[in-house]
């Protein structure tokens, strides 16, 4: 019996879909590069995709974005690996082969996710650990960078405080986030929590150009792994999760990055928040590039990306 169903297609593991996919569209399949392995968080068992470059090397820690999985983002994870450095890449709890309710989480149950993971990379590998994060992974990786004392730098495609108000603009429809913010709050914690809303209903998904399939509503539609909704307990924490400390008070480095035509996260609105940091930083802008750019423009990103841990790591 077939254990991932893709449209007309039946696959018995996630590998062969993998190996299907790369064949399709005529790319190396990276996936058979890396191994996998479990960690527990807060009694669920987590997936991680992990590429060992070497025992000493430094570790990046990858935390994928909304509805997706590790191995989205296997292409990047891989050729920044060649050069120099371990990935530990997470499904967080509720997505891809992770354990939890599908859909259902928090900002602060993925933060606590990614820590776990962390945990793990220091074991197997040695403590200096970096976390990389695209959309709302970057958003946590950001978040984490204001708590979390073991780790040397975090990279971030896209970063928000989710608590401003600017944020509401973040979405497929403003007005409407606008209107739903005070139910979100109301019946986020209550007897509708677990209730689900369809991703789309507020990330206008076929303006995310990507290539190969389009737009991310046909990657997203054919995907056996991504999620296609959200708890409505996941879309409160997106709109009232506090950053835990002032941007001006993080201490650990930062790199953001992200395209010129990203149409989630406005240029403008990252340098603001940039703006408020005081810690070593560097804020890449990508022309002409847009919110796939981690998986869309990967030759182009990986340069400035390696640049950035030499600094941080300078005898790798």
């Amino acid at each position: 019996m077939a254990a991932y169903q893709v449209k007309d297609k039946s696959f018995a593991t996630i590998d062969e879909y993998f190996d299907y996919m790369a064949e399709t569209f005529g790319y190396t399949a990276y996936h058979r590069s890396f191994t996998s392995d479990t960690v527990d968080s807060d009694g669920l068992k987590l997936h991680l995709d992990i590429y060992e470059h070497d025992k000493n090397a430094p570790t990046i820690v990858l935390i994928p974005g909304t509805a997706l999985y590790s191995l989205c983002y296997v292409e990047i994870m891989y050729k920044l690996g060649v050069h120099g450095f371990n990935f530990v890449g997470f499904d967080p709890r509720g997505h891809g082969r992770s354990e939890g309710t599908r859909g259902d989480y928090t900002i602060e149950e993925i933060m606590a996710d990614a820590q776990n993971v962390i945990t793990y990379a220091i074991d197997r590998f040695n403590p200096k650990v970096s976390l990389m994060g695209s959309s709302q992974g970057g958003i946590v990786a950001f978040y984490l960078a204001a708590i979390e004392e073991r780790i040397q730098s975090v990279i971030c495609q896209n970063f928000a405080d989710l608590t401003d108000t600017d944020t509401m603009n973040l979405s497929r429809y403003p007005n409407l986030t606008k209107f739903i913010k005070p139910l979100l709050l109301g019946f986020g914690n209550g007897l509708f929590s677990d209730a689900q809303l369809p991703i789309s209903m507020y990330l206008d998904l076929e303006k995310i150009k990507i290539k190969r399939f389009g737009n991310a509503k046909n990657f997203m539609d054919q995907d056996p792994l991504v999620l296609k909704s959200v708890s409505i307990k996941a879309l409160r924490s997106l709109t009232k999760t506090p950053i835990p400390k002032n941007p001006s008070e993080i201490s650990t480095p930062v790199m953001v990055f992200q395209g010129t035509d990203d149409t989630i996260f406005p240029v403008e609105y990252t340098q603001s928040i940039y703006d408020k940091l005081t810690c070593k930083k560097h804020f890449e802008i990508f022309e002409n590039m847009n919110h796939a750019l981690i998986t869309d423009n990967v030759e182009e990103i990986v340069p400035p990306i390696v640049e950035w841990l030499k600094e941080i790591y300078p005898e790798s």
